[in-house]
């Protein structure tokens, strides 16, 4: 059963809180670790502590008094609660976690849970550093190290890793992998890059205890699992390696100084307004960003031009598996946002870096470890972008050009997980459409490999590194409401009609399918039948085609999970078999890959268990999951650290309309624009009033050959 924290949600008169959706206030953390704290009377550590989404059918009661403009302060609002995440320390030091409800009018903790055996709570930045605490002093670790003989001037950097899943007898004990770099400290910089050393170990921790169980060698020949390195042992693990810096003073060449400025200026401001640190407006679009530690940005209440269109979307899970089958590698294996958190990881961002233009942030309330709260700046960036031609048209006739720009607003955060950074985005253009993008960057995880030698694991890509073959899917849950809370899921064909001689008679025909989704099931992409996926309300026609109004997208067809079904692996990550889920909204079912993704055997509560009730889905509250992403078998291109990789989903409207939304879009010229070796000037601030420019020496278009003056005709 999905839950919200352990929470028990009523409605209540609370005129004086603030939106169910908006973060929690700082007053609000403080007051909530207090009766915690209170409640358990013993040594706490508190992970997270964030507002509870009200249950779907509360909260869409009051979004509708909201739009309605019937909010007073005798209005009925779900109860204000917090979800409370931590850990417990017992007198022996030992611990165990504990997630509490709190009721912030109330003053009260009103439901608690403890985990299950085989759940394990996901991890923190601040745990990863005292596991890296633990490792330098561990006299396991410094012989290990010893044995390395590194050169002078180098120190052991530690990459934390979630365990993977447990092997067999392992039992159920929370465990921690560590692989482990050198650095250069040569040149006294501490932002060289370790990963370009790799050493040959990877530490086990017990994660409780914070002690190193074993080491693991690693295996760096090529099929092989041999520990002993060709070129003279495990005692000379790096020497074949060189330096591969990528900041800007250590690079081994100058920065490129013909690259002229590019900027994005908006003089008159932005065109979206954003009120409360939440409700966004812009260009007929209306919602509201919330933010949760394991997700980070989610989008609500999403209306276009005062119709509904989405009740919540949010990117809710990914795994990275590896495809190194050599021991241990078969547990490297992530899954970032149920494994670490995509709130808890993102980046602050950088004005002028990470975002463009007029930029609006969004911080995020957090909270330190004593239970106090704590801002993380700028982790979300709200901007416009342009976005190319939205639409444009030459008449035939007169050879009058219309064209019109595209802008999109963009909802935009990155994460850091160890090596790799993720960007993700959200999207909102002009035509009604919505895009979800990832684009996976930063440095690959590598491991250390014999020199002269290759394996099929991987790519070399740098003396000593071996970048292993790995891929990133990911999956983005989609909560439509298209004019209403009830849809139904329509799978749409293109398939050809054999020729016969009766409606097909010389071939070229062909028939668009719809299958009407009636159960709870799963969709692959089917790129040779144009595959789609159409979001309908059964129940609202379009006035011109006579269809039912809704939005459609083309589902990806990406690469799967590779790994063997049977495997562990893929347990782990049912979600990741298909590209699509179609299942009905059940509260708090929000996570793809199951709540609990650490040290998992198999996936439980996700997209599989949901698809698998086999319920009606046929216009009710249905959920839509797309599954997309891409198989990364490394290039020396991507080291030392890796261009990004963009990946897209387009949301599309679909009769939703009556004719092309962006109709009332501005022609204008954009007046900034240059023409380059030339002092002509535009004065035209019109791009609907032609192509040709007339300017002295310039050649007008070509006459077009078949066009009939107006006013003139031809005789045959």
């Amino acid at each position: 059963m999905a839950t919200a924290c352990c929470s028990k949600s009523n409605l209540m008169p609370q005129s004086a809180f603030k939106h169910p959706l908006e973060q929690l206030s700082a007053d609000e953390v403080t007051l909530a670790s207090e009766i915690v704290l209170k409640e358990r009377r013993t040594p706490i550590l508190f992970r997270n502590i964030y507002n509870i989404e009200p249950p779907k059918s509360q909260l869409i009661e009051f979004l509708e008094a909201e739009h309605s403009e019937l909010l007073s302060t005798d209005t009925l609002r779900p109860a204000r609660q917090a979800c409370v995440q931590y850990d417990v320390i017992n007198v022996d030091g030992s611990q165990y976690y504990m997630e509490s409800t709190v009721d912030l009018a109330t003053g009260k903790e009103i439901n608690n849970r403890r985990l299950t055996k085989g759940q394990q709570q996901s991890f923190t930045v601040d745990e990863f550093q005292a596991f890296i605490d633990s490792c330098i002093i561990s006299p396991m670790f410094q012989k290990a190290i010893k044995e390395l003989n590194l050169p002078e001037g180098f120190d052991v950097a530690i990459d934390p890793w979630p365990y993977g899943a447990p092997d067999h007898g392992e039992g159920s004990r929370r465990l921690t992998q560590l692989f482990c770099f050198a650095r250069d400290m040569k040149n006294g910089n501490d932002d060289v890059n370790h990963y370009a050393y790799p050493l040959p170990m990877c530490l086990v921790m017990d994660t409780d205890t914070k002690t190193i169980i074993r080491i693991d060698r690693l295996a760096t020949g090529d099929k092989g699992v041999g520990l002993v390195h060709k070129d003279g042992g495990y005692g000379k693990s790096i020497q074949h390696c060189k330096p591969a810096e990528y900041i800007p003073e250590l690079l081994n060449t100058s920065v490129r100084s013909d690259l002229k400025p590019l900027d994005v200026i908006q003089p008159e401001g932005p065109s979206f307004t954003i009120r409360n640190n939440s409700l966004v407006e812009w260009q007929k679009w209306r919602f509201r960003i919330s933010f949760t530690p394991r997700e980070c940005a989610v989008l609500h209440d999403i209306h276009y031009d005062g119709r509904s269109v989405l009740h919540r979307l949010s990117f809710s899970e990914m795994t990275v598996p590896y495809g190194d089958p050599r021991p241990p590698y078969h547990r490297k294996q992530a899954f970032d946002f149920g494994d670490a958190g995509a709130g808890r990881t993102a980046n602050n961002l950088g004005l002028g870096c990470d975002c463009l233009g007029a930029i609006k942030y969004v911080d995020a309330m957090m909270v330190t470890t004593e239970g106090k709260p704590s801002v993380a700046k700028n982790v979300v960036c709200i901007h416009e972008q342009d976005d190319g031609i939205l639409w444009k048209h030459t008449n035939l006739i007169t050879d009058r050009a219309v064209a019109v720009r595209n802008r999109k607003l963009t909802i935009q955060y990155i994460i850091t997980l160890g090596n790799y950074e993720y960007i993700f985005a959200y999207h909102f253009d002009l035509a009604g459409g919505i895009s979800f993008e990832t684009r996976p960057t930063g440095i690959m995880s590598p491991v250390n490999i014999d020199t002269n030698t290759t394996t099929p694991y991987g790519n070399v890509v740098a003396p000593g590194v071996l970048a292993q073959n790995h891929q990133h899917i990911f999956a983005v849950r989609i909560d439509p409401a298209i004019d209403g809370h009830n849809n139904t899921v329509v799978i749409e064909d293109s398939l050809s009609i054999p020729m016969n001689p009766d409606n097909n008679p010389h071939g070229n025909g062909y028939e668009v399918r719809d299958t009407l989704v009636t159960k709870s099931t799963h969709i692959d992409a089917s790129p040779f039948s144009n595959r789609v996926i159409k979001i309908l309300n059964l129940s609202k026609k379009n006035a011109i085609s006579g269809k039912s109004v809704g939005y459609k997208f083309t589902p990806p067809p990406s690469q799967l999970i590779v790994a063997d079904p049977q495997s562990i692996v893929a347990h782990r990550a049912r979600f990741a078999a298909h590209h699509v889920w179609v299942t009905k909204h059940v509260d708090y079912e929000f996570w793809a890959g199951g709540e609990f993704t650490n040290q998992s055997q198999v996936e439980r509560g996700g997209c599989y268990d949901a698809a698998a009730r086999n319920d009606d889905v046929k216009d009710t509250d249905v959920v839509v999951w797309s599954v997309f992403g891409f198989t990364h078998n490394p290039r020396v291109e991507d080291w030392p650290v890796m261009p990004t990789e963009k990946h897209e989903v387009h949301l599309r409207p679909a009769d939703f309309f009556e004719a092309n939304p962006a109709l009332d879009v501005p022609s204008d010229r954009n007046l900034s624009s240059v023409l380059i070796g030339s002092e002509f000037d535009v004065n035209d601030a019109s791009c609907a009033n032609g192509n040709v420019l007339e300017e002295e020496g310039v050649q007008a278009a070509p006459e077009r050959i078949g066009v009939v003056p107006v006013g003139c005709h031809t005789t045959i």
